[in-house]
């Protein structure tokens, strides 16, 4: 302004229009040049962002960004805008490319440590930490971080010092003391904590974050109103600060009034209805009390007044997608998806939506790109997992549900799914670290003291597995899988009586409970009392006609009690009522093989397979059946592809080195898969046979020995063993007791191909 008076003074009046003209060109060129613009968005954004208006905030700032990729203010407001709307995963993303693009950004490097800090990340949080204060060492935020991280890591002595010192460094500083507190009360030091709080507090008055700690401290004493007084103070002092309301919500939920956590969290809506911060409290408590139907009509009424959200808008389809609302769920992700096809998180909705509509192949795509474009989403890996072993590949599915829980250490529903695979894979040493993680991260989950039950009962250890259980009903005491499972435990006892007791109580508070339903058939057949066991599905089917679970338990009454015929019947309509019933299918494929119609039982066998196209125990299934109709060619194809899938599956190896040593496969092949297969079947008399065949084939004889003595102790009737026997000792020139395998393996069945085999030995001087 001043140069343009100065011109005033030294020019010709007749040039002052012309002048005015020039500048008005000049200045109106530079309010459109890409960095007017982009300051212009920015400016936007920090007064939407100060207002409380995130949504906003966020849509100037992707403005910002389209004009200039590379603007770190942008970027770093945009991650304080999804911190502030509490999506984690955005934030992390945005904090990252601050720092990409300006390593030296402490503000962004701390607040990344607090984030990863908060979700379990200590070690990588400490890493933050120390990085800050190499070139920062004065920076208070990141020594209280580093106190954090090492209290959280063990190390208390380092951590107090830490805290110590930060205090030394800022003793004005609320936070330092607040930082000291937290660190003392861990090492036990209860007065001491409250000392620095009500120092803290001292320091200034204004500031809620004393008030809440001292809160804080009093509600993990049990000091109840003495925690109350300290969050209605704060909110008080913060009327439009959700955290107060939060904390009293929560003491309220521990004193077990929820009614009036639901009034605390309802006023905050009131209050401040265009806060998203403040507006989705009660929905969140609702989703974290599990109150499904509840947080349900929340959100979509929220969604219905707040359509720009886009956080409100994601959790809503969530909500849809758990209460099973698939057409409505698919609508919104398309439409969010239109706008803007590479948000990973509309993405991994999609993908959800894909494994409840049994789109496995589609939904590992979508989740793959979900993964990809945000590899920190532990969700998303956890979701992959699921889509992984829907579609039947266990090993993959592993591998993504351990990403997640490194991503994210206290997901508990990546823990529940490791766990639930070392059941399926008997691997009670893992099931059992993995309980104590689940009790560790959610201690008042019963799902930890469920799984450590399993592991205890299969390990022998019978009085552990009852503390657990009994675990369980403490922290939900209408529990129907605490109750079957302890059934369980006492069938296995023989104390049916109880055993019947404890089924009964888990169906009287889940009247469909199918373990209990399950539970007590099997106690039925247990006392010989079949036709109860039928009746008690059938009066459970009279219920709920069209489960298809029911229909398959009661083929498998049937099959039980040695009426195939009908178990057929009942296992074809539980495929009709479902035609992804897998064990169903399964079951009438080993019914159909067994009375010989081949065709129906790999009818059936594909079928499954079509469905779940990476389970390597289908392919065995079905290549047993083409060695029944004696297509050894087809056999080996789908045992090897079992293998493919899974290459120690030990049946798929067993069966094949068999396969290959009666055709004349390769001898060498053949015997390192059956090396395979006794490792996976130690103790089972084919896996012994097998090897011990094998070693006959390669020449090893006195190999064979044992191993086929092994077999026939086990299964003394079967006279394929007593023959592979009775040749290794006629190798061995053991005439007598090669004799004496060949004439009992023809005594057994004299009409057999084995018998004959054992005559022509014997004929061939085999045993003389």
């Amino acid at each position: 302004m001043l140069l343009l008076v100065h011109l005033r003074s030294k020019i010709r009046p007749f040039l002052t229009l012309s002048l005015l003209l020039l500048l008005a060109i000049v200045l109106g060129g530079c309010s459109g040049s890409p960095d007017v613009r982009k300051q212009k968005f920015y400016a936007q954004a920090v007064v939407d962002f100060d207002r409380a208006k995130y949504p906003e905030a966020v849509i100037s700032l992707r403005r910002a960004l389209q004009v200039d990729p590379r603007f770190v203010e942008a970027h770093y407001k945009l991650a304080q805008c999804h911190e502030r709307q509490g999506s984690w995963a955005a934030a992390v993303q945005e904090l990252r490319r601050t720092i990409d693009l300006q390593p030296n950004d402490w503000r962004a490097q701390v607040e990344l440590g607090q984030i990863l800090l908060a979700a379990g990340k200590s070690a990588e949080a400490k890493d933050r930490a120390m990085l800050v204060l190499r070139s920062a060492p004065e920076n208070i935020d990141a020594n209280i971080l580093l106190s954090n991280a090492d209290a959280l890591l063990g190390n208390s002595n380092d951590a107090l010092k830490q805290a110590r010192g930060a205090v030394a460094m800022a003793p004005d500083r609320p936070a330092a003391y607040i930082n000291l507190a937290v660190i003392e009360e861990r090492a036990g030091s209860l007065n001491d904590a409250e000392a620095h709080l009500l120092k803290a507090e001292s320091l200034d008055l204004s500031s809620i974050q004393p008030i809440m700690a001292l809160g804080d401290l009093y509600q993990r004493q049990k000091r109840w109103e003495d925690a109350e007084k300290q969050f209605q103070a704060a909110i008080t002092l913060a009327p439009k600060n959700p955290l107060p309301r939060m904390a009293l919500a929560g003491a309220y939920v521990y004193l077990g009034q929820n009614e009036e956590a639901e009034r605390v969290l309802s006023n905050a809506k009131q209050l401040v209805p265009d806060d998203p911060a403040m507006y989705r409290l009660l929905g969140d408590y609702y989703i974290a009390q599990g109150s499904s139907a509840k947080a349900l009509r929340e959100f979509g009424a929220l969604f219905v007044q707040h359509r720009r959200d886009l956080q409100v808008q994601k959790t809503y389809i969530q909500l849809l997608i758990l209460n099973h609302r698939l057409d409505e769920a698919t609508t919104l992700t398309d439409e969010m998806l239109k706008s803007s096809s590479r948000d990973a998180e509309a993405l991994l909705l999609e993908g959800q939506i894909q494994i409840q509509h049994g789109n496995f192949n589609d939904s590992i795509t979508t989740l793959q790109q979900v993964v990809k474009l945000a590899p920190d989403i532990a969700f998303g890996h956890y979701q992959l997992g699921v889509a992984f072993h829907l579609n039947g590949n266990g090993q993959q599915a592993e591998g993504e549900w351990q990403t997640a829980v490194r991503l994210q250490p206290n997901l508990h529903e990546a823990w529940s799914a490791l766990g639930a695979s070392a059941v399926r894979r008997s691997d009670w040493r893992a099931v059992d670290t993995i309980s104590k993680q689940l009790q560790k991260i959610a201690p008042a989950s019963a799902a930890g003291y469920l799984l450590a039950a399993t592991a205890r009962f299969n390990q022998g250890d019978v009085s552990a597995a009852e503390a657990d259980l009994k675990r369980v009903l403490d922290l939900v005491p209408q529990s129907a899988i605490g109750f079957a499972k302890l059934g369980r435990l006492r069938t296995e006892q023989n104390r049916w009586a109880e055993a019947e007791d404890y089924y009964r109580k888990a169906l009287l508070w889940e009247p469909g409970s199918f373990d209990a339903l399950e539970g007590l058939v099997d106690l039925d057949f247990r006392r010989g009392e079949a036709a109860n066991a039928i009746d008690l599905i059938k009066a459970q089917l009279e219920r709920t006609p069209d489960n298809s679970r029911l229909y398959s338990l009661l083929g498998q009454a049937f099959l039980r009690n040695g009426r195939p015929a009908e178990a057929e019947q009942m296992l074809t309509r539980a495929t009709v009522l479902d035609k992804q019933n897998i064990e169903a299918l399964v079951l009438l494929g080993q019914i159909e093989a067994s009375r010989g119609a081949t065709d129906l039982a790999i009818f059936s066998y594909q079928h499954a397979i079509e469905l779940v196209p990476n389970n390597a125990t289908l392919y065995v299934a079905l290549a047993g059946v083409y060695e029944l109709r004696a297509d050894w060619q087809k056999a080996e194809t789908f045992y090897q592809k079992a293998l493919s899938i899974q290459s120690d599956d030990a049946f798929a190896a067993n069966n094949l080195a068999y396969l290959m040593l009666e055709h004349g496969g390769d001898v060498n092949v053949a015997l390192s898969l059956a090396q395979t297969a006794r490792r996976g079947l130690q103790g089972m008399p084919n896996s012994a046979d097998t090897l011990g065949w094998a070693y006959y084939h390669n020449g090893s004889f006195s190999a064979a020995v044992p191993l086929l003595e092994e077999a026939v102790r086990k299964a003394p009737s079967n006279s394929t063993y007593l023959y592979h026997l009775g040749l290794i000792y006629a190798k061995l020139h053991d005439h007598a007791r090669a004799r004496a395998q060949f004439e009992r393996a023809i005594s057994l069945d004299p009409k057999s191909a084995i018998a004959e085999r054992a005559r022509s030995a014997l004929d061939q001087g085999a045993g003389s």
